[in-house]
């Protein structure tokens, strides 16, 4: 499942609106549709207020656990979120990365959280050409 896809099944899951979600988040009803058309993607500091506003974890926005399809499906796990302790945290694969809740720690963590994506996308893309 997509990250638009994810958003959306968790939003409704939730019991918001599209119109709710979007005031709750500060943004326009716009930006929130792009999101969940795939149109556009949040940033990495979006991705953690989505989850805290709806009460799961990054990875659940990002990968679709939860979601309607997720058994059997090759995923890239993001157990990533934000630590009492204000840090941005990455553990995955042997590696834990910790990043300042600053402005670059947020253009850093949004890049990872990016190039997770495109790897995602990549091995899907590879699944279902083989399949």
């Amino acid at each position: 499942m997509s990250l638009a896809t994810n958003l959306r099944f968790h939003r409704k899951k939730s019991g918001l609106t599209q119109i709710e979600l979007a005031e709750k988040l500060g943004v326009s009803i716009a930006t929130l549709r792009r999101w969940e058309s795939g149109e556009t993607t949040p940033t990495g500091s979006r991705i953690i207020e989505l989850a805290n506003l709806l009460h799961i974890s990054p990875d659940d926005i990002i990968s679709g656990e939860d979601s309607p399809g997720a058994a059997g499906r090759a995923t890239v796990l993001l157990p990533a979120h934000e630590k009492s302790n204000g840090m941005l945290v990455y553990e995955g694969e042997g590696t834990r990365i910790e990043l300042p809740p600053t402005e670059k720690g947020y253009e850093l963590f949004q890049n990872l959280v990016q190039n997770l994506m495109n790897n995602r996308k990549n091995l899907e893309q590879q699944i279902n050409h083989t399949a």
